[in-house]
């Protein structure tokens, strides 16, 4: 079991702030790619020994353990970052359409001092499908970065039919409010995305010029790798994919050892084995509120069985009528006591609980990117030491000045893939670093909230059920056992 101290220092092998080392010469013999800059040179990373890891290969090159990773220098490096100046709220939801083509749209208001604001208070008004535009471009142009989840994509018109009668429509309504405000509190508290151009435009620009800022950064972009590479704003994925046709396809050399990430492999066993965690959790806490409401539901049915049963023994005898009425009273107060008790266990556990397993594939999907990355690094480098063996072999054996000079520019070319995708991937492995400490410290504090304000939930309701008890009590001992009247059948007829 991973403790709340070691979930903090977790990554403290990995140092992000580490300069980045030089390219790879570009007349030297074929060698091994080097590791990336955010390590440097040391024994193997030795995080998340609690999960099981699977061990890279013995022929295969592992990343160095670097430095301490100074937490309070991350810390402080994110609280330096996140802007104190910008408050965002989503309010005010309103149905837009009738039938299968409505929506809903919110109202995102911003208050900000920033400069680069034009104004310092104002509103627009958004779809979910503008809130899940804005989650796709700041994953797409920040790769590495854990980006806030959504609320589930499902549409608002679907729901609100699958729902009856206007409370339960409106309890909907208030949690995707919430979940969306959520999503834009976190954002503009990251240190990184809430200075995103693409935050500013979802935040400030009217319909028509949000549609258009969305048209121009959808635009096609230049196909050549040195273009894609560098413009984030084309993807990863798409990069990696086009660089690996673009200058892969020989042979793998046999003097090539690809880098492997270890720290890499921990974090996505550690994100993999938390979230299964995290949902066995939600799991059994939902079905403990579930049992709180339906605990609620049967004591509703307890306090009318027992009000009808005072009503019975009325003309018998009014002592013990009024105790049975005392009781059915008491429990129906309990019964929404019940009730009341389940909803804000969801609020307050099992639902961060819900959302907690949205972030963390958001964790996964900032680990996958650094996958990406050295996938391309190391494809771009293998791809490059065969280059250079073939030019070689064809200077040795006397080959055609065309074919080796035609060789030697695919090598040039080569190298400049190498630069381009360990740069890309230096810079990916020192943000998910940042990112996975960050993470490490806030997650430790959510957790201490949650699980304290389930706690106190449960000590605050528990002393009210009791109360409600021990007032009961001493009405039910004032029932007087020989106070009975009886009446022969025609007298009560």
């Amino acid at each position: 079991m991973i403790n709340a101290t070691e979930e903090v220092n977790a990554f403290q092998e990995v140092n992000p702030f580490a300069a980045p080392t030089e390219a790879p010469p570009t007349t030297a013999a074929p060698t091994p790619p080097v590791a990336p800059a955010a390590v440097a040179a040391g024994s193997t990373l030795s995080s998340f020994n609690d999960v099981d890891i699977t061990s890279a290969p013995a022929s295969a090159q592992s990343v160095p353990r670097s430095a301490a990773f100074d937490a309070s220098a991350a810390s402080a490096a994110s609280a330096a970052g996140a802007s104190p100046d910008l408050a965002v709220t989503v309010s005010n939801p309103s149905k837009q359409g009738d039938g299968m083509s409505a929506y809903f749209t919110y109202e995102v208001t911003t208050k900000t001092s920033l400069p680069q604001y034009a104004f310092g208070q104002f509103t627009v008004t958004r779809r979910f499908r503008d809130f899940d535009w804005l989650h796709a471009q700041l994953a797409l142009k920040f790769p590495g970065a854990i980006v806030p989840p959504l609320p589930e994509k499902h549409s608002a018109q679907v729901s609100t039919l699958k729902v009856t009668g206007v409370q339960q429509s409106a309890a909907w309504l208030e949690d995707r409010r919430a979940a969306l405000q959520r999503f834009l509190h976190r954002l503009v508290a990251h240190p990184m995305l809430h200075t995103a151009a693409d935050l500013q435009a979802f935040l400030e620009k009217p319909d028509d010029a949000l549609e258009a800022w969305k048209e121009v950064s959808k635009a096609p972009r230049a196909v050549s790798y040195q273009a894609i590479a560098t413009d984030a704003k084309a993807g990863l994925m798409s990069a990696y994919t086009k660089s690996l046709s673009m200058f892969g396809g020989e042979a793998a050399s046999a003097n090539f050892s690809p880098v492997t990430d270890v720290a890499c492999q921990q974090m996505g066993n550690y994100a993999t084995a938390l979230s299964t965690q995290v949902s066995a959790v939600h799991k059994h806490s939902k079905a403990y509120i579930e049992r709180h409401k339906a605990l609620g539901t049967s004591l509703t049915g307890f306090s009318l069985s027992l009000t009808q049963l005072s009503e019975c023994e009325a003309a018998i005898n009014e002592s013990l009528s009024k105790g049975f009425s005392h009781m059915g009273l008491c429990v129906g107060r309990m019964s929404a006591t019940y009730s009341e008790q389940a909803d804000r266990e969801a609020q307050t556990f099992e639902e961060p609980m819900k959302d907690y397993i949205r972030l963390l594939a958001s964790v996964k999907s900032a680990i996958t990117a650094r996958e990406a990355a050295l996938k391309a690094y190391n494809g771009a480098a293998s791809s490059l030491a065969s280059k250079k063996e073939r030019l070689e072999k064809l200077r040795t054996s006397g080959g055609k000045e065309d074919k080796i000079a035609a060789l030697a520019r695919e090598v040039s070319e080569g190298e400049e893939s190498v630069s381009l995708t360990k740069s890309e991937y230096e810079t990916i492995v020192a943000r998910v670093d940042a990112e996975m400490a960050r993470f490490q410290t806030e997650k430790l504090t959510d957790f201490k909230t949650y699980v304290t304000s389930f706690i106190k939930l449960q000590i605050e309701y528990s002393e009210r059920i009791q109360a409600s008890w021990r007032e009961l009590l001493p009405r039910l001992e004032e029932i007087d056992s020989g106070s009975a009247v009886f009446h022969r059948p025609t007298d009560i007829a």
